[in-house]
């Protein structure tokens, strides 16, 4: 079994699967862009019993996107959704996880590779202007620089 952990980013603004999701209407780049991080792909669970997710699985959809399954749901996980299509990018230093279910706006995540068993994700933060800053990807872009 994989795992991963939770690393601390930066705190201001926190947008997150592991902690209290918010959702954006924008995603970090264009779905589908980028070629998929294969070493994201396994089944994942966290060290943490508090995390919203417990486990979940990351399969290849295609070379371009994840498919993501939350297998087992933490006490605070509110979403109706367990299934995602999951996309990645990076800005400027940061590995960038976004996804979205049918139903759902689109959650973002910092991760960084550790080894083979695990990596780590984090809340991603915004700069002042804050979730009500993004108007478009080009501008949610913006505020994670």
């Amino acid at each position: 079994m994989k795992k991963f952990k939770i690393f601390l980013l930066l705190l201001p603004v926190a947008l997150t699967l592991m902690a209290c999701p918010i959702g954006l209407e924008y995603p970090a780049d264009e779905e589908g862009k980028n070629p998929i991080e294969k070493k994201l792909i396994g089944t994942w669970k966290s060290t943490n019993a508090e995390h919203e997710v417990q486990k979940v699985k990351i399969e290849k959809n295609d070379a371009n996107s994840y498919k993501i399954t939350v297998l087992e749901k933490g006490s605070m996980f509110s979403e109706e959704d367990l299934e995602y299509t999951g996309w990645v990018t990076k800005i400027d230093d940061l590995n960038i996880l976004y996804f979205k279910s049918k139903n759902s706006k689109y959650y973002h995540y910092c991760y960084r590779i550790k080894d083979k068993k695990s990596f780590e994700i984090a809340d991603m933060s915004l700069k002042v202007g804050g979730v009500d800053a993004v108007t478009s990807t080009q501008a949610l872009r913006d505020e994670i620089k």
